[in-house]
């Protein structure tokens, strides 16, 4: 179990640390001084709710719902 939590630590950090074009604006809104709180909050929302949509399987929820697939 340890090794797996380190394997899954390491593979988030990973992600978490590469610039990408996210990251990127929220370090230029930080230097400007132009709402950098807001702008990481919504942010890590948005990133939180696309986790937990891909952790509980979003595709197969919409593809057993036609509802929700429409929606």
């Amino acid at each position: 179990m340890g090794l797996s939590y380190i394997n899954g630590l390491v593979m988030g950090l990973g992600l978490i640390v590469a610039i990408g074009a996210q990251n990127a604006f929220v370090l230029s809104q930080s230097l400007r001084r132009e709402h950098p709180l807001a702008v990481a909050l919504v942010c890590i929302v948005c990133d939180a709710l696309l986790i937990v949509a891909g952790v509980f399987g979003l595709a197969t929820l919409l593809h057993q719902s036609p509802v929700l697939l429409a929606l």
